[in-house]
């Protein structure tokens, strides 16, 4: 809740961007003049070229257009990125020979359903990722209490005909439900506190924040069982392993994903964090549902593998002495 908390203190002005008008510098005579000031969120200025370097220096104007459409910036913004993209549709009607008056650049071609995207979104969505996973760590304890060299009730449970798996059983639907406790409490704190609606396809979204949740145990109960460390040791390495794959689904910021995406996309297909994240992504921001079975597949296929292994290490474990 606290690192929510500052996502959002940090973010939320990016949110939800709104365009603001855009003031932009011509000379007198331009060519292209008569349709700038036909486009609403255009404030048009008509300086000389010699004007033109201070009042971009002082930021007077975000853009200044030559008369041969040629942009002249300072930096590289929303506002910027608008202006070069009017002056390429406008460079386009000129090559097709179609009559520039007749484009309405006022018309907004993009669905709805689009718009909602935003990208630092997803920063949010690996943060329930991550804290779906969080029950690595009740795994891990649930694992140290049936291990006699670990814990005093891992020497009774050793001594006594309780059998080892049905203890381990019922610690992971101990584990799930407090995790899924935590989760819920996240949610309803990003929804009503922070005012930001991020789940709006339940079915597939609670699907995979509890394939979440199972994956986390068993990751935990891998942890514990694969290793003779202490207790504190194996959650530094639960908190280790959730830390680095959160950071590879874009927790750090959208533009790591970004950047895994374009040169490593592997990574991201097998990345679970990756997985949840970019499925709660599709499924609630842009309505796509297309892959959530591959999805839904990999992750289960990691939860089974994951307490397969974990089986077999705590399998026949004897002990010389209690």
């Amino acid at each position: 809740m606290i690192l929510a908390t500052f996502f959002y203190t940090a973010f939320s002005g990016m949110l939800d961007i709104k365009i603001a008008n855009i003031d932009v510098g011509i000379k007198q005579g331009n060519p292209v003049a008569f349709i700038l000031k036909e486009i609403e969120i255009l404030n048009v200025h008509q300086i000389t070229d010699s004007e033109k370097i201070e009042r971009l220096e002082t930021e007077e104007i975000d853009g200044y257009i030559d008369d041969d459409l040629t942009v002249w910036v300072k930096k590289s913004g929303i506002n910027q990125t608008i202006i070069k993209e009017i002056i390429e549709q406008i460079k386009q009607m000129q090559k097709l020979n179609r009559p520039i008056e007749s484009y309405d650049f006022n018309v907004d071609y993009v669905l709805k359903k689009n718009q909602k995207a935003n990208p630092v979104i997803i920063i949010f969505y690996s943060l329930i990722t991550m804290a779906s996973t969080y029950g690595v760590f009740s795994g891990i304890v649930t694992v140290s209490l049936i291990q006699a060299n670990l814990s005093n009730i891992g020497a009774r449970i050793n001594i006594t005909p309780l059998k080892k798996y049905k203890f381990l059983l019922a610690g992971v639907f101990v584990a799930l439900f407090l995790n899924l406790l935590s989760n819920e409490i996240l949610l309803l704190f990003i929804k009503y506190v922070l005012k930001i609606q991020l789940f709006r396809e339940l079915k597939y979204s609670t699907i995979f924040v509890l394939l979440g949740n199972i994956l986390g145990v068993a990751l935990g109960i891998l942890i514990g069982a694969s290793n003779k460390r202490s207790s504190n040791t194996k959650i530094l390495m639960g908190v280790a392993v959730t830390l680095f794959l959160s950071f590879l689904s874009g927790m750090m910021g959208p533009d790591i994903k970004i950047i895994i995406d374009q040169y490593v996309p592997i990574l991201s297909r097998i990345n679970p964090m990756s997985i949840i994240t970019n499925n709660l992504y599709r499924v609630n921001l842009l309505e796509n549902t297309k892959n959530v079975g591959e999805g839904i597949f990999i992750l289960a296929f990691y939860s089974v593998f994951l307490l397969l292994i974990s089986y077999l290490f705590l399998k026949g474990r004897n002990y010389d002495s209690l």
